[in-house]
């Protein structure tokens, strides 16, 4: 039957599938091409591609209140669910060089007379561990912790690299303390919640949710990256294609960029390229597109290129452009 097809329809047939295969060819590869988290230090590995954070941890406690989620061996293991074996000090330079700064944790506004929440850079945490039947299990934090009151809304954590701080005599706060991911108030937290809970004990606003939490002594890995995912900077072709890491992607695997793995439901930061021959109003109807088919907020920028770096839009051969 292709034989009595115009030979340019043919072409465009044979141009699309083949296009088409090398995208899928092309993921493929690269999932398999992917390298192993690479070790930084005892108990800590960096997943580059992904610019994730992996700690060793062991589940030491199920029930009871929390002051921490994650702690050092030999610390505060009673009011902890993880203790994690890599010194606060290496986990802290990892996540230095996976693009994440630091604010600080609570401290006390003398001049204001009141007590100042944590910051830093938001973060994505989560758990991974192998249960009893062998099966590869990732939970947030949220699913192992419920509050001591009654609460009608679903439970997030909020987390940000506070960064802990230096003693006056130049040792790292937290490989004293053993703070690593904290629940309630820490001078000396690595890991915070940007809010203000009292470390009393009558006063702890989170416990364990013991039937979510796997047996103690349960090895787990813990993941620490940033709440976003690494900006997306695409450039706009026409009004349903775009031109991103050396492939032309049309409106459907363009949403699908955006939306991002099924196990990846972080927010990204969209850049829109525009050359000459793409309009505001073209571009505008892209991002309304977008918006409507994406769950939760897109933050999107929209800048201007003097050319076009991929392709030009009477490229019908798909082929990059050459100013």
């Amino acid at each position: 039957m292709n034989g009595h097809l115009p030979l340019r329809l043919r072409f465009a047939i044979r141009s699309s599938f083949t296009t088409g295969f090398a995208i899928l060819f092309s993921i493929a590869t690269r999932a398999a091409d992917a390298p192993a988290p690479r070790e930084f230090a005892p108990g800590v590995r960096i997943d580059w591609p992904n610019l994730t954070i992996e700690l060793d941890a062991e589940v030491v406690m199920r029930q009871g209140p929390l002051e921490l989620f994650a702690c050092s061996p030999n610390t505060k293991e009673h009011e902890s669910i993880l203790k994690v074996f890599a010194k606060p000090t290496h986990i802290y330079q990892a996540m230095g060089l996976v693009g994440l700064t630091p604010g600080r944790p609570v401290r006390f506004d003398e001049k204001e007379n009141r007590f100042d929440p944590p910051t830093g850079d938001a973060l994505d945490i989560r758990v991974r561990y192998t249960d009893e039947h062998g099966r590869t299990i990732t939970a947030s934090p949220e699913n192992w912790v419920t509050t001591t009151k009654p609460q009608a809304l679903v439970l997030t954590l909020p987390w940000v690299f506070a960064g802990s701080s230096t003693l006056p005599d130049g040792r790292f706060a937290a490989d004293i303390e053993g703070t690593v991911i904290c629940l309630v108030d820490f001078e000396a937290a690595l890991i915070a919640i940007p809010a203000l809970h009292s470390a009393a004990n009558e006063q702890l606003w989170l416990v364990a949710k013991t039937d979510a939490i796997p047996p103690k002594g349960t090895k787990c890995t813990l993941l620490i990256r940033s709440s976003k995912r690494t900006t997306l900077e695409v450039e706009l072709v026409d009004e349903h294609s775009v031109w991103h890491d050396g492939r032309l992607l049309d409106e459907n695997q363009f949403s699908q960029l955006v939306r991002g793995r099924a196990d990846d439901p972080r927010p990204v930061d969209l850049v829109l390229l525009l050359p000459p021959y793409i309009s505001d109003e073209v571009a505008e109807s892209v991002l309304r597109r977008l918006r409507e088919g994406h769950k939760g907020t897109l933050a999107s920028e929209v800048r201007r290129i003097p050319a076009p770096r991929g392709l030009v839009p009477r490229d019908k051969t798909r082929l990059k452009y050459t100013p």
